[in-house]
């Protein structure tokens, strides 16, 4: 009983003199906080000393937490820059991760670099990133031998079990750079055989007392645009148009939250990058970029693409409930779209079209357990104004065992009636079944098994999934089905002991996989061997064998097919960074009326610089290609190429200029952005599109489209 008095009295005394929060970490000021160093480095070296020095310092506030890190360098070397939220690169920073549950379900980490610049993100138990968003501050400055920054980390802000005293997890990490090559550095050394890192931690950050302001969050929006376009020679330019609309955030307790969104405006800040699609059968896939439809996604998550919110294209009204309590978990989002997109997955290629209006509904509960651990289950309906339906029900579990194992099951069912329209144009059939919407029903499964083994030098992953002939998802991201996919992964890798060493990490795979289709016939079967390495100076290599055995499309058989590629990267300084990829060999030509064996070349350099502290410049070219092996001729050929341009005012606005050409439609495009972001919910810009399309030879004004759009948070 003494022992809690005096740690009671110890926060209570801690939390009633806060730091001055400046962005100077003075140790006379953070007396009473609790201190933490991180004296490991994890990568590329496996778990030696730390080369340089980083002291960290936590207290809080009744409704803030605080953090210092005093980062010890060799300041002439250091590499920062001023960046826009969640683009820090390869930049020096320090970040804080923490399991406000303590079960290994997600880990938050926020982070900043030297000049204060931001980036947070979740990290899920089987090591992927997802997009999250706080709104915290940050402070930094520079002194003759360390970087300072300070962390204010509003409690409301997250969802944690309520109590009067509480110790979470806690992650402090360190990027940085030693002899010109990128090292990671960590709090406590990293147990390889335990994929989940922040059950590893043995430091705690405790909390008392502290109390979470239920958030009362209000997020207007106004916009303003105008477009015009080409149409048979005659350029038409639309009157400006303008939409409003309103969401919000309730916190209904510490540990749940409700969302609504009236008119949302979800154009994205960020143009999606173009993708190749030459050669290419089955719908190219796009990453979520939403606030609204990020949060949360981590319960969504599915090895069977199960859920893809960007299936939700054009709300007029959408709720969330996110609930997390201490053993389960709860998602609900339901909206009204107004132009729901329709894709049909197939064996051999996919099919899509814009729908139109219709309810989506997405529910997931989950059992947590330790280590990220969970039993969860799903379900997803769309019901069409006018007919047509998509129902999908199933379950997924994720269970780890003597640390090392991992364990993946999932199986989904669904049942599609379709409406009966014309927003897809084929006459393919499938399975006896048209592929053209004309009202019939359809039942089809899907079922995932995966098992990992880890180890500090070997790994093992096992993948077996399949997709009955008329499996679809109705607010997936299924394209393929009637298909039996088994995947064997054996992976090696070697950690440097000495920093001197030209080599400071070797990581080789070698694994094979075969894909059948319900009647028994091979899809695809290749071996496939690849080869990382981590060179001294901030050089990294990686060379791709694959060797395709069989592969079949539309009854055509291609055997004996092998593909060489290899990935550079240099990063020697702050100025610049460049990558180079290129690959060559034999493929398919997926022509249904024509299927062949030709030969592939692709090659892509993606590159950045920095000439300065405020401006950025991104450049990338991608190349592709197949031939004849018979005469040589060209079955398609093009490049794509790209050129963005950034000027960091401030932490919080920039401008931005993007240039892209595309041979393969002859498209050429520019895209000005004036942007203000002080935080991730409040955003003003003002930018334009201007497109041109080739015809005959000549760069013609195809279209052009100016907006503004200003959102702002009132925190009531």
């Amino acid at each position: 009983m003494l022992q809690k008095t005096i740690l009671l009295f110890f926060a209570v005394g801690a939390a009633a003199q806060m730091p001055n929060f400046n962005g100077i970490v003075d140790e006379d000021e953070w007396h009473n906080a609790q201190r933490f160093s991180i004296n490991y480095e994890i990568e590329p070296a496996d778990n030696e000393s730390a080369q340089y020095a980083t002291e960290v310092f936590v207290t809080h506030a009744e409704t803030d937490i605080y953090m210092g890190f005093i980062a010890f360098y060799e300041m002439k070397n250091l590499r920062t820059s001023l960046r826009s939220r969640d683009n820090i690169g390869n930049d020096d920073n320090v970040a804080v991760g923490f399991d406000p549950y303590g079960d290994g379900r997600y880990m938050i980490v926020l982070g900043a670099n030297p000049e204060g610049s931001q980036f947070d993100f979740k990290i899920l138990p089987n090591g992927n990133q997802d997009d999250y968003d706080l709104n915290y501050q940050t402070r930094a400055s520079k002194h003759d031998n360390a970087y300072h920054v300070e962390f204010k980390i509003p409690v409301s802000g997250l969802q944690f079990k309520d109590g009067a005293s509480l110790e979470w997890p806690v992650v402090f990490a360190r990027g940085s750079f030693a002899n010109n090559t990128r090292i990671q550095m960590l709090n406590f050394p990293l147990d390889r055989s335990n994929p989940c890192v922040v059950c590893q931690t043995p430091d705690r950050i405790r909390l008392s007392n502290i109390k979470s302001q239920k958030r009362v969050n209000l997020i207007p929006y106004a916009y303003i645009g105008k477009s015009g376009y080409n149409e048979n020679d005659t350029y038409i330019n639309n009157k400006f148009n303008g939409s409003y609309g309103l969401s919000g955030l309730f916190d209904l307790s510490d540990s749940t939250t409700f969302e609504f969104a009236l008119n949302p405006d979800f154009s994205q800040v960020e143009a999606d990058v173009s993708q190749i699609n030459a050669n290419t059968t089955f719908a190219l896939f796009f990453p979520e970029r939403r606030p609204f439809f990020n949060e949360g996604n981590n319960i969504l998550n599915s090895n069977q693409d199960a859920v893809y919110t960007r299936s939700i294209n054009n709300p007029l009204v959408s709720t969330k409930l996110i609930q997390q309590g201490e053993k389960q978990r709860l998602y609900w989002l339901t909206a009204y779209d107004e132009n729901a997109p329709y894709l049909v997955a197939g064996e051999n290629e996919s099919y899509s079209g814009e729908g139109g209006a219709a309810w989506a509904n997405i529910l997931s509960f989950q059992r947590m357990f330790k280590g990220g651990g969970h039993i969860g289950l799903l379900t997803t309906n769309r019901f069409f104004h006018g007919g047509g339906s998509g129902q999908l029900a199933g379950i997924n579990s994720q269970l780890r065992f003597a640390e090392k194992y991992t364990m993946k099951v999932e199986w989904n069912i669904s049942t599609i009636r379709e409406p009966n329209r014309d927003w897809i144009d084929s006459s393919d059939m499938q399975e006896n079944k048209t592929v053209a919407l004309d009202g019939k029903n359809k039942k089809g499964s899907g079922l995932f098994f995966s098992l990992d083994r880890n180890t500090k030098n070997w790994n093992t992953f096992l993948n077996f999934s399949q997709y009955s002939p008329n499996f679809e998802t109705p607010i997936g991201f299924v394209t393929r089905n009637n298909s039996r996919n088994t995947e064997f992964i054996q992976q090696y890798q070697m950690f440097s002991k000495s920093k001197d060493k030209r080599i400071q990490q070797f990581t080789a795979n070698m694994g094979s996989e075969v894909i059948y289709n319900y009647a028994g016939t091979t899809k695809y079967f290749d071996l496939f061997t690849n080869f990382g390495v981590v060179w001294k100076g901030n050089w990294r290599t990686r060379i791709n064998i694959i060797h395709v055995l069989e592969q079949e499309y539309e009854s055509f058989v291609g055997k004996g097919m092998t593909e060489y590629s290899m990935f550079n990267s240099y990063n020697p300084s702050e100025f610049i960074r460049i990558g180079a990829y290129i690959s060559a060999g034999e493929g398919l030509r997926f022509d249904e009326d024509n299927p062949v064996v030709g030969k592939r070349f692709y090659f892509g350099t993606f590159n950045r610089f920095q000439p300065s502290p405020k401006i950025s410049i991104r450049q990338s070219l991608r190349y592709s290609q197949m031939r004849s092996k018979i005469d040589n001729s060209f079955y398609y050929k093009g490049y794509i190429t790209r050129l963005s341009v950034n000027y960091q005012f401030t932490n919080d606005f920039s401008f931005r200029l993007i240039g892209e050409y595309n041979e393969f439609d002859e498209n050429l495009f520019f895209q000005p952005l004036l942007k203000w972001n002080p935080n991730p919910f409040t955003l003003f810009f003002i930018g334009g599109n201007v497109d041109y399309k080739k015809s005959n030879k000549k760069l013609g004004l195809e279209g052009n489209q100016f907006y503004m759009k200003f959102r702002y948070l009132f925190d009531i």
